[in-house]
């Protein structure tokens, strides 16, 4: 099949609208996100076009200086299997090298073999293994009002980052931070910016940078804490999101069993997501 790759354009949007809402059970994120991501001059969105019509697209973004981002990979079903998703993995990482990448991230969840797979023989390698859980913050949690999680300042950047930097989380999650679904390095910045946020709590258990993209959902970025301490943290994290009326939690961590334990025992079911890289 002949098909062209290209950089996608705003009258390709309700092209790819067509065949990206329903990819998912829960839908897609791609219609509502592409407008934005052609809007934006640090990523790219490109196309497989056959006919000038575009049947397959992946989104590239630069998250610093030297790491590119692959993600939102869609291939329409009528084209699924000729190739199209292979060339635009490679015009990916091909962007993302020309825009001084070093090296070129993407995430996969577990159960999907064949996308793992593919990106194994497009010369990406696995180099962590995350855990990721969703739960309603119903349980009842009353943690000793010295073990609460409160706003963390500048001394706890310095303590937070020093702990984690020789955690085992660190070592597992090889030093990178979640922002949504996209890994990138972490660095003391985060947490001086989390810190002047207010996203940065602390208590005697740990440390976490928690977000809330809607006033409705607390979304956790960044763990320090250890397997002793673990469940109570995971009580404080429950208390914090009841104490703010948050309806939902969402926590990324790299995937050990005694934080991904402690996660399920708080209502969550955690599923395995795992990160590829290319170095260039």
């Amino acid at each position: 099949m002949a098909f062209e790759i290209r950089p996608a354009r705003d009258e390709d949007i309700e092209h790819i609208v067509g065949w990206t809402t329903d990819t998912f059970s829960w839908g897609d994120y791609v219609p509502d996100r592409l407008p934005q991501w052609l809007a934006e001059d640090s990523s790219t969105v490109l196309v497989a076009t056959v006919e000038d019509r575009p049947k397959a697209l992946v989104h590239g973004v630069m998250l610093s200086s030297s790491e590119g981002w692959l993600e939102a990979a869609r291939v329409h079903p009528d084209h699924r299997r000729v190739g199209l998703g292979n060339a635009l993995n490679v015009a990916g990482v091909e962007w993302a090298t020309a825009n001084g990448a070093r090296v070129v991230r993407l995430a996969i969840e577990a159960t999907n073999q064949p996308a793992v797979t593919q990106v194994l023989a497009l010369g990406f390698r696995q180099t962590s293994s995350w855990t990721y859980g969703q739960f309603v913050p119903n349980k009842r949690s009353s943690p000793d009002e010295g073990r609460r999680l409160s706003p963390g300042s500048g001394p706890d950047v310095d303590a937070g980052w020093v702990f984690w930097s020789s955690s085992e989380l660190n070592r597992a999650g090889r030093g990178l931070i979640a922002h949504g679904w996209q890994w990138r390095d972490a660095s003391p910045k985060d947490l001086e910016t989390g810190a002047a946020s207010g996203h940065l709590f602390q208590s005697p258990d740990g440390w976490l940078m928690a977000d809330q993209p809607v006033p409705t959902q607390l979304r956790v970025l960044w763990v320090a804490t250890t397997a002793e301490d673990a469940p109570r943290f995971l009580d404080g994290l429950v208390d914090l999101a009841r104490s703010q009326n948050t309806e939902s939690v969402t926590i990324k961590t790299p995937n050990l069993p005694w934080i991904t334990e402690a996660i399920r025992r708080v209502g969550a079911e955690p599923k395995e997501v795992l990160i590829f890289s290319k170095a260039i």
